[in-house]
């Protein structure tokens, strides 16, 4: 029986994280340039719900972090669609993560969905794409940054929708602990499954708060 895909990755990085040293890196770096990111590259490569997806490099930015380990735990890739909606795919340890909608809105987005999430019309509509989202089992979180303690600026502290107004930007996870896939064909169209599932999230966002005026290098930078 052939062994799935992903588990090469989940068993270098269940190492790495008991062993996040340069001496580890330096006995493993092979298995990680030949085996492991070739296989994650050819899986995004494959991948027709979201293109031109942007790999994270490997090395944590120590420089300002002494505590900060050398090395991520995972290896992951960012893409975003024409119209705004993004996406982070993730292989670690446990397993592989699929977060699509606004996890990491520019400063221009953040404030056109707030301004959706207070109007009434726009802000029912979220309401009911969420219901949608996790009547199916999927889980909406609050973009990568924690929400604000308080109501933002300009907006009453009694707002209907004060909840989703102190977010810093709106995702839908899935998560597969142990990914059954074979091969590249197999992964990548189960994951173009879990990237489309939230429709109705993408939906709303393309209407509603778009693309930003950024370029994506002037957002993340040349690389991660």
């Amino acid at each position: 029986m052939d062994r799935p895909i992903f588990d090469e990755a989940q068993s270098f990085f269940a190492r790495l994280e008991a062993d996040n040293t340069r001496e580890f890196w330096a006995r493993q770096r092979r298995l990680y340039d030949e085996g492991i990111r070739p296989v994650f590259s050819a899986v995004c490569a494959a991948l027709t719900s979201f293109s031109d997806w942007r790999i994270y490099r490997p090395h944590n930015d120590v420089r300002f972090r002494a505590d900060s380990p050398p090395y991520k735990t995972f290896i992951g890739a960012v893409a975003e669609r024409p119209d705004g909606v993004g996406a982070f795919i993730r292989v670690s340890s446990l397993g592989l993560l699929v977060a699509t909608g606004l996890p990491l809105p520019a400063a221009d987005q953040l404030a056109g969905f707030r301004a959706a999430v207070a109007d009434e019309a726009s802000g029912a509509a979220l309401v009911a794409a969420i219901s949608t989202v996790t009547a199916r089992g999927m889980m909406i979180r609050p973009g990568r940054a924690q929400p604000l303690k308080r109501v933002p600026r300009g907006y009453p502290a009694n707002h209907p929708r004060a909840d989703l107004l102190r977010w810093k930007g709106i995702e839908v996870n899935h998560r597969v602990r142990r990914p059954a896939w074979v091969d590249v064909a197999s992964a990548s169209s189960g994951i173009d499954e879990l990237l489309r599932e939230p429709a109705a999230l993408h939906d709303w966002l393309t209407r509603y708060v778009g693309a930003s005026a950024l370029t994506a290098e002037q957002r993340f930078g040349p690389r991660h």
